[in-house]
């Protein structure tokens, strides 16, 4: 009956030790996201009523910043929002005002677009977030 718990203890003790080793010295440095700097940029956006818009469709940030968008949605029926360079999709209810945060790890632009079917214009509801070194 003990044996069976050693071997767990030991299993387990193996793969956290693999999983120190392989962050310390195999993990390429691109991966992980950068240590934030501190600095919050808080921006509103809009998806303008019936035009599968958002506004504005370019945001301009900084390499290690935390981005706390609030995004309104104008419309009577629910969008999205997505990031997947961020781990970011959030649904946007109906004029309501839906917070999304996220630390911008990396420089270079990524797009964000509307993550949930919206009608005739979804696929045009797009951006990007522009990360800057």
């Amino acid at each position: 009956m003990g044996n069976k718990y050693v071997n767990f203890l030991v299993f387990a003790v193996f793969l956290m030790g693999s999983g120190v080793v392989y962050q310390k010295y195999y993990r390429p440095k691109e991966i992980g996201c950068v240590t934030p700097t501190g600095n919050i940029v808080t921006l509103d956006i809009r998806s303008i009523k019936d035009q599968w818009k958002f506004s504005p469709e370019n945001i301009t940030v900084k390499k290690g910043d935390k981005v706390m968008l609030n995004i309104f949605n104008e419309d009577d029926y629910d969008h999205g929002f997505a990031i997947e360079a961020f781990g970011v999709n959030k649904r946007l209810f109906p004029g309501t005002v839906t917070p999304v945060e996220f630390v911008a790890c990396k420089a270079g632009i990524y797009p964000f677009y509307c993550s949930v079917a919206c009608g005739e214009g979804h696929y045009r509801q797009t951006g990007n977030v522009i990360v800057e070194e």
